[in-house]
């Protein structure tokens, strides 16, 4: 993301640690401003011509910051970033009108106006910042809705309405006659105008520090400013007239607050964006030229104490900052413009920059080294601070790209299971079709297992797929109940028998000597022993050992899978978690994704346990160890006699409607009910299933979610308006089987949520059970 688009659209988070430095240094500020106002009252230097000093240095700094501000604008429509372009275009433009009606600044007698017009143009300057500011803080959270090709009129517009806004207060100012008040009246007045002025600024400062700086260092930054601008204010209000410590002090601090944005600017943001290359590359000169001239300030006001010694002291901070502001072009600029200065001022007798005698050249030739010293090693600095974030960017850039890339692997392994699961839905009832009528015949038989495995095999493949999806996007759920440790482990060998049985492995199965138990998902944990079951038999040569156990160590339940197979080098020990990842690929029994021990590992972490493989080496066999906390015994439940259950009534003939836009999964899956019994029809599409249904009026109804025009959600809810499809027993069979699709499924009337490739078996019983199903399963 650029510096624009990161002002523009999604600011910077701010740590606690930039909103503790920022308010430590409000207080900091706010300290060395009450200290000031102790002596705000002390007579200092009384030059007019100290006013073009720091009035050029607000100028150049407003105007090179209203410029950054306008470009980050024309980029992101932001309007708080168009307030903000008036503010600072107003404030500096108003500080060359101050210079023209101060008398004796640029010329003995004021430019225009009168005896007053400087004191109300002064408030005026100020108060109208502290509003603009305010407005702006006020829009911090909206955007303005414009075509991009719009902005630019927009921000011309806006500046041209500053500018008028200037010459008609200057206008007025000027020509305004303050008739009838007496010079304390008229003092009160622009001192209760300066503190409304402060009142605005204190209520900008307070909305950004409620608001956290709007989680954008912008805000901070400008949260500072107006901390200076206060300060500014009142050292101001609080002294008696001009050329006092006190106004000296007010002056120095606008300086201060005109160059805070502006180092921001630079530092932070331009150096991103291509975009602000040239504005940002006027703005460094223009802001080495007002700190300097902020430098000269200072070291002005200090005349009456420090005489014509030490004349560059301010000056060496002010190269630091030029240097840090844009680099060597900016900091020689200072350098040059701030001897040149120092030396009509204090060093040289004629009036003009020269050096007469050795000492002058001494000082000069010091102050060069000390300057170049400085330049050098700010130059090293700022150069490693660009590299840092620009560094940092990339790094931000990249992670950003491989959250992408990571989430769209998740949705490609999503669908693709889902798209895997449709056809082998009609395999597998074909598979079962096909056993059911050539029953009796024995050479068929071995044939129709051996591809029942196949299926069950892809199933299972598909299945791991899913689970991996899932996890990644963390949407991985657990059913958690407490489970005893021996029903887990039955389950899972269980599952994993037929491939020990294949491969002719003797399972060593050590139960623990008392119940444990757990807190858990007996379906996950049951997964997590046959995957490692499934491994186990998978790299351990035919007619192997494999032991299963079980035991409890202090509070935790220790499972081990042992086996004597292939083995595992140790280097390779660290990467058998990872994703896709056959430690060995060329072993006879290689085979599958690689997904099942980086499956293991997510589950059991998500039950609070840890997993370890550890193994001799090549041809030594291997182990895994899974470790889970243990959970107490349930307390004894008394369980009442019940009645021994009733023989199953014999099915019942029932009317079956199947929906399914893949006609292979549609026809096979209705041979397979209409052998079973039952009278079925099936239809491809939504709209047919409708007027089947109006027919047929079926007792149940297997229905496909993602069909064209009308999905099964739809036909599911068309199905239940009607009098005979309230009782009806409708099931979603799909290759869907996210949380969502299940809730997706429930809220438009489905009584059962089947993924596909489901169990032939499961499908005819529930076929079988029909109205009567239902109506169990919703009383009335």
């Amino acid at each position: 993301m650029s510096a624009t688009e990161a002002l523009g659209s999604k600011p910077r988070a701010l740590s606690a640690a930039q909103l503790r430095s920022f308010a430590l240094l409000s207080v900091l500020y706010a300290a060395l401003t009450a200290a000031a106002m102790v002596f705000a009252n002390v007579p200092a230097l009384a030059e007019p011509k100290i006013v073009v000093v720091y009035g050029i240095a607000i100028l150049v700094a407003d105007l090179c910051t209203a410029a950054l501000l306008g470009a980050l604008y024309r980029s992101s429509g932001r309007l708080a970033l168009l307030l903000l372009t008036c503010a600072y275009l107003y404030s500096g433009v108003m500080a060359g009108v101050h210079m023209a009606a101060y008398p004796g600044a640029l010329q003995p007698q004021p430019i225009f106006g009168g005896e007053h017009t400087v004191g109300w143009l002064f408030v005026a300057w100020r108060g109208g910042m502290a509003a603009l500011l305010l407005a702006a803080v006020a829009a911090a959270s909206k955007s303005m809705s414009a075509p991009s090709e719009r902005l630019g009129a927009r921000l011309v517009a806006a500046c041209t309405l500053t500018i008028a806004a200037v010459a008609i207060l200057a206008s007025a100012a000027a020509r305004f006659e303050w008739q009838g008040l007496s010079a304390d009246q008229l003092a009160e007045a622009l001192n209760a105008t300066q503190w409304t002025a402060f009142g605005l600024c204190a209520a900008a400062l307070v909305v950004i520090w409620r608001k956290g700086a709007f989680g954008d260092s912008l805000y901070l930054w400008l949260g500072l400013t107006l901390v200076t601008m206060m300060a500014g204010l009142a050292l101001s209000a609080v002294s008696d007239g001009p050329y006092t410590v006190g106004w000296h002090a007010s002056r120095a601090s606008f300086v201060i607050g005109a160059c805070l944005l502006l180092a921001f600017l630079l530092g932070d943001f331009a150096y991103e964006d291509r975009r602000m290359a040239r504005a940002a590359k006027v703005a460094a000169y223009g802001g080495a030229v007002a700190v300097t001239l902020g430098a000269l300030f200072v070291r002005w006001f200090l005349d009456p104490w420090l005489g014509n010694g030490v004349p560059y002291i301010t000056l060496y901070g002010a190269v630091a900052i030029a240097v840090w502001f844009g680099g060597l072009g900016p900091a020689v600029l200072a350098m040059l413009l701030g001897y040149a200065v120092v030396n009509v001022r204090y060093v040289s007798d004629l009036g003009t920059v020269s050096v007469n005698g050795p000492a002058e050249s001494i000082a000069l030739a010091l102050f060069t080294l000390s300057c170049s010293l400085i330049i050098v090693l700010g130059e090293a600095m700022r150069r490693a601070r660009d590299r840092y974030r620009i560094s940092e960017a990339q790094v931000s850039e990249r992670a950003r790209e491989l959250a992408r890339a990571d989430a769209n692997k998740s949705r490609f392994l999503a669908v693709l299971a889902h798209e895997l699961r449709n056809p082998l839905a009609p395999l597998r009832t074909g598979l079962a079709l096909l056993r059911m009528r050539a029953q009796g015949d024995a050479s068929t038989a071995e044939t129709h297992e051996m591809m029942e495995r196949q299926i069950t095999q892809l199933a299972r493949l598909i299945d791991d797929l899913l689970d991996v999806a899932r996890i990644d996007r963390g949407k991985l759920e657990l059913r958690t109940q407490r489970l005893p440790i021996d029903q887990v482990l039955r389950t899972a060998i269980d599952t994993a028998k037929p491939n020990l049985d294949a491969q002719g492995h003797r399972l060593e199965v050590r139960y623990p000597p008392e119940r444990l138990y757990v807190e858990g998902d007996l379906v996950r944990l049951a997964q997590v022993v046959s995957n490692l079951l499934n491994n186990a038999a998978k790299f351990t040569p035919p007619n192997g050992h494999i032991e299963l156990s079980a035991h409890a160590e202090d509070k935790t339940l220790v499972v081990r899978v042992a086996d004597n197979g292939v083995g595992i080098a140790p280097e390779k020990l660290r990467e058998v978690f990872d994703m896709f990842v056959q430690v060995e690929p060329g072993a006879a029994a290689a085979g599958g994704l690689g997904l099942g021990l980086t499956l293991a590992r997510a589950i059991v972490r998500r039950h609070g346990g840890d997993i370890e493989v550890r193994s001799p080496g090549r041809g030594k066999g291997a182990e895994v160890i899974v470790r889970l906390p243990l959970a107490a015994a349930p307390a004894a439940v008394e369980v009442e006699a019940t009645a021994p259950p009733l023989e199953p009534a014999a099915p019942e003939r029932k009317r079956v409607l199947v929906v399914d836009d893949n006609v292979d999964a549609a026809q096979t899956l209705a041979a397979c009910l209409r052998m079973d019994g039952h009278r079925v029809e099936s239809a491809l599409d939504g709209e047919a299933a409708l007027r089947i249904a109006e027919v047929l009026r079926p007792d149940v109804a297997f229905i496909d979610l993602n069909m064209p025009r009308m999905d099964g959600a739809e036909v599911a809810r068309r199905l239940r308006v009607t009098p005979w499809g309230r009782s009806a027993h409708l099931i979603a069979l799909t290759g869907m089987g996210q949380p969502d699709d299940l809730t997706r499924t429930r809220e438009a009337g489905f009584d059962e949520h089947i993924t596909k490739p489901a169990d032939l078996k499961h499908i005819l019983r529930l076929a079988a059970g029909g109205a009567a199903q239902r109506a169990a399963l919703h009383p009335s």
